[in-house]
């Protein structure tokens, strides 16, 4: 597991009540917390978050946005140096949303009774990605560290993209699982998605007096098509590697060569070339020893692969992220609330599966409202999801569009809802004249057609936002 929440991985403080001792970013600083005999203006200068002394009812809080989305194991509460000004207690609040406006928190560590200068540690078994969390103390007091190990759930962006992503970093779960040494520095520096700060926030090896070559194994977050390496060197400017090689596999026992030894240079970003080919751990190697800042894969993960890590992503969604999503493939909010329900599902397969056994139990309520949620034919706006699938209308002439304006109207005028019609690869000609066609039917029958469209565009959108090939 690693630490989500800390300035390494890209953490950051959201809000809070009060900071009036002790700034609240120190939660998340990287270093443990150290003693100063030392005093401000404000009193004694102290390592951590720490609240003025409150004489009024409530408690104070702190809300922080995890570096890396996940999914919480641990959580460490550190009070150390605080011994007559720690908190009596605290508890814990999670979301699924980054946005402090729209966050429907949910406590996943009750209050709970602090011991000054003690690190306090608790599991967690609550199963959600997490984006933000917040920490409660009760009433007033000071807390050194806030650690929040797990793991990561890269969000949807991260995951079967248009462009190549980097298939090690930490955020798409990329971790280390071997290495042949970590005698000045942890070889997981390496995946972090901040910018290096010096040769510590690296990987380093000591001095070889021996034959042979350092290495490091790194499963990736996702099984993909490596393109390319950047063996990062920042910081390393007397002790780089001379060379480094490398080599996929997808058991990490057989493998296979992609980087022939190659020379890097000292303190700079070293792109190379890895020829294409597809695995899900990479060893690394370095000719003879030395430091490297950061690694990073690029590639385009496997849809299988992807498919998989969406999935997953999907069962961890809750609140309003949840909602989102399935509300993005259909608005039925009957439909939305039944698909959170059925959870969790085990493949890509199984959520399309569900999604058709939901269709058959809506009613005309739950279908009228699916239709509202699409613009009509012809029209662009916010939705980008029918932006994509109404691409036809894009080069369709002026007479056709206002003939498609007029067809809109007189079907909504006759049934009482929107024309739906599956417009993916389709001309605006053809939906034109199908939707003439369709003007001649009676309510009942257009119902039973715009809920068979409906079922091919919701099949459609979830198999894009799963990773799967669309036809």
């Amino acid at each position: 597991m690693i630490d989500l929440i800390s300035e390494r991985v890209g953490g950051r403080i959201v809000a809070f009540n009060d900071e009036f001792f002790a700034a609240a970013v120190n939660l998340i600083q990287v270093e443990p917390p150290v003693a100063k005999e030392e005093y401000t203006d404000r009193g004694k200068w102290m390592d951590g978050w720490e609240t003025r002394r409150r004489r009024e009812p409530g408690h104070d809080w702190v809300v922080v946005r995890l570096g890396i989305p996940g999914r919480i194991r641990k959580v460490s509460v550190d009070t150390s140096y605080f011994t007559g000004n720690f908190p009596e207690q605290f508890s814990l609040d999670v979301t699924g949303v980054d946005d402090l406006d729209r966050a429907e928190w949910l406590e996943v560590i009750p209050r709970t009774d602090l011991a000054g200068s003690t690190v306090a540690e608790f599991d967690v078994e609550d199963p959600h990605r997490v984006e933000m969390v917040r920490l409660n103390i009760y009433p007033d007091g000071g807390v050194a560290r806030l650690r929040v190990e797990g793991e990561p759930i890269p969000a949807m962006s991260l995951v079967c993209p248009e462009d190549e992503i980097d298939l090690a970093l930490s955020t798409v779960g990329g971790e280390v699982v071997d290495a042949s040494d970590l005698h000045y520095s942890h070889p997981a520096n390496m995946l972090w998605p901040t910018e290096s700060v010096g040769m510590w926030d690296g990987w380093e090896t000591r001095r070889r007096r021996e034959s042979g070559h350092d290495w490091v194994v790194v499963r990736l977050g996702m099984r993909g098509r490596v393109d390319h390496l950047i063996i990062d060197t920042t910081h390393f400017k007397g002790n780089a590697p001379g060379w480094v090689s490398a080599e996929l596999s997808d058991d990490g026992r057989s493998w296979t060569e992609v980087v022939s030894r190659v020379p890097v240079d000292p303190h700079k970003q070293n792109v190379v070339g890895a020829g294409g080919a597809v695995g899900e751990y990479l060893r690394l190697s370095i000719h003879p020893d030395g430091g490297i800042a950061r690694l990073r894969v690029f590639g385009n993960p496997d849809p299988a692969a992807a498919g998989a890590v969406r999935v997953r992503y999907l069962n961890a969604l809750f609140g309003q992220a949840a909602a989102r999503f399935f509300h993005a493939a259909c608005a039925s909010t009957t439909w939305v609330d039944e698909m959170i329900a059925r959870r969790p599902f085990a493949t890509a397969d199984a959520v399309l599966d569900v999604a058709d056994d939901v269709f058959d139990s809506l009613e005309e309520r739950g279908w009228l409202e699916a239709f509202a949620g699409h613009p009509r034919i012809g029209e662009r706006g916010d939705d980008e999801n029918a932006n994509r699938e109404q691409v036809g209308t894009s080069t369709a002439s002026r007479e056709t569009i206002r003939d498609l304006i007029d067809v809109n109207r007189r079907y909504e005028d006759k049934f009482g809802f929107t024309y739906i019609v599956y417009a993916t690869g389709r001309t605006a000609e053809e939906m034109l004249a199908i939707a003439r066609d369709r003007l001649e039917n009676d309510r009942h029958t257009e119902i039973a057609n715009a809920s068979g469209e409906q079922r091919r565009i919701t099949a459609t959108r979830l198999r894009r936002m799963l990773c799967q090939e669309v036809s």
